[in-house]
């Protein structure tokens, strides 16, 4: 008997743990027209070298880059539990006459820092809701922190006081559930629960995307916000059309 107990206890350490199932989660999103040709910003009727970054579509592929989709834990959202998260310090830099990333994502608790890597001099406006807005005027060289302690309900826009044509976007969420597409419209959210209905929120900083053309079917999503139940593994939802008449908001 006592020897049947130390096997069964063997057994019980030697076998592997057994881990809760996790999904992910991939699209691409696709412009359903003629791409727009790229073009220049234009400054007090001057063209800059800067690159108009409100829409960017790829000419080829038409894959539209910078919509950003999160799992949404707002009112009417998925309750899910969320992983530790110990903050991690999340980058943006100032150069070429532009922020960079254009679009950078975060999450609650991590720490901003913004570098002026340009020859140029700065004056950063942090245009938050949740978090503490502020302005920071940044010489060549200089950078700033600061803590992201609350999560934001919007794309936060960044801009520069001195430089007006610059603009880019930060996104803090309250959970790791969040991508942005990228220059092939492709994106991939990892990590998600299964055996549930989730609730995602897509957003883009001129477009409103609530209604799209998945597998040829007019699909509407109201307020921008779309549920879906997660197979173990790989979820791929395919091509997900856009109409041009989204980004004329």
């Amino acid at each position: 008997m006592k020897r049947m107990l130390c096997l069964f206890l063997l057994v019980l350490l030697t076998a592997p743990v057994a881990f809760a199932e996790e999904a992910s989660l991939s699209m691409r999103f696709v412009y359903d027209g003629v791409p727009p040709k790229p073009k220049r910003l234009v400054f007090r009727g001057v063209p800059l070298i800067v690159q108009d970054e409100k829409l960017l579509v790829d000419q080829q592929t038409k894959g539209i880059r910078n919509i950003v989709v999160q799992l949404y834990t707002g009112r009417g959202g998925s309750e899910v539990d969320v992983p530790p998260h110990d903050g991690v310090r999340q980058k943006l830099l100032v150069r070429n006459g532009r922020f960079d990333p254009h679009v950078l994502l975060t999450q609650k608790g991590d720490s901003l820092e913004i570098d002026n890597q340009g020859r140029l001099m700065h004056n950063v406006a942090l245009n938050f809701f949740a978090n503490t807005a502020s302005i920071h005027l940044l010489k060549p060289g200089e950078s700033f922190s600061l803590e992201l302690e609350q999560p934001e309900p919007a794309l936060i826009p960044i801009d520069c006081n001195i430089n007006p044509w610059m603009r880019g976007f930060v996104v803090v969420v309250d959970h790791p559930y969040v991508a942005a597409s990228d220059s092939d419209g492709r994106l991939k959210i990892e990590g998600l629960p299964v055996g549930q209905e989730l609730v995602f929120r897509v957003r883009h900083e001129v477009g409103k995307i609530d209604q799209v053309t998945i597998e040829g079917q007019e699909v509407q999503w109201r307020r921008a916000r779309f549920s879906v139940s997660l197979d173990p593994g790989e979820n791929d939802l395919g091509d997900i059309l856009v109409s041009p008449e989204s980004f004329l908001n």
